[in-house]
């Protein structure tokens, strides 16, 4: 079996590696979640980004090193809405893909956010060639109240072929985020690859000191524990690190830095 082959085969229980170490902490739940962390999540939340900011993250699905993946991404608020641009690697010399994402977000009136990435794949495989291709993403969330956002995206609705025989996975989320104190928020969402089971995400994050941020999520289909920490150093930089455990492949380790301009 080609090695190329065996990778979709180990990524199929959801899509295409995203880099996030915040979102990677609580399991992935993001599509409600707004800032920085929107930067690789819903287009919708880039509304909630205050400055101009920049991201990079790293990611070892595994332990494997034929599933390493790297992103940049920046950020950018203006008055007629708010862009960012982001890039990622994923794989090895055997397989890669690349893609490169443009986003844009506009709020309608105060309780709606409304966002689109269009993202460009280009997928290379020796003896097999390169492909590239072109697709995109939407996004909503609404504020119910102080403390309630709900998000809704739509990955990929038109399906593509990646290369052949694998499409590019089409998948729906919705889920909400509860801001319980200023120091505790919850997440959950529901994720529903077209060819795939729903999954269930779950994650929490509490802030027990300023700087100091620790998250805990769970996820269905496969069963995986989350894991992470985040800590701002007070000028605008935040490291975080992440990891999550699935009991047959194993450890999965993310880290990054995120800098917003104050």
């Amino acid at each position: 079996m080609p090695c190329w082959i065996l990778l979709f085969s180990l990524l199929a229980y959801g899509q295409l590696p995203t880099v996030n170490p915040v979102g990677a902490g609580i399991s992935h739940a993001t599509v409600a979640m707004s800032g920085p962390a929107s930067l690789f999540a819903n287009p919708a939340g880039l509304n909630g980004t205050t400055g101009l900011t920049v991201s990079a993250g790293a990611e070892q699905r595994f332990l494997l090193s034929e599933l390493q993946s790297v992103a940049v991404a920046v950020g950018l608020p203006t008055r007629s809405g708010n862009f960012a641009f982001s890039a990622q690697s994923f794989g090895y010399e055997g397989f890669r893909q690349q893609k490169i994402g443009l986003s844009y977000a506009r709020k309608f009136w105060e309780s709606l956010s409304v966002g689109v990435r269009f993202n460009y794949f280009q997928t290379r495989i020796p003896d097999y060639g390169n492909r590239g291709l072109l697709s995109f993403e939407v996004g909503m969330q609404a504020n119910i109240s102080k403390s309630l956002t709900i998000g809704a995206q739509a990955v990929n609705p038109a399906q593509v072929e990646l290369v052949e025989g694998e499409n590019l996975p089409s998948v729906l989320l919705l889920g909400l985020r509860w801001q319980v104190s200023s120091k505790l928020f919850l997440c959950s969402e529901v994720e529903k690859d077209l060819d795939q089971k729903l999954r269930m995400k779950n994650g929490l994050e509490y802030q027990p000191i300023e700087p100091l941020r620790l998250r805990v999520g769970y996820a269905t289909e496969p069963s995986m524990l989350f894991f992470g920490v985040g800590y701002a150093f007070g000028t605008g930089f935040q490291a975080d690190t992440a990891g999550s455990f699935h009991q047959t492949l194993g450890f999965s380790p993310s880290a990054g830095l995120q800098w917003v301009k104050k």
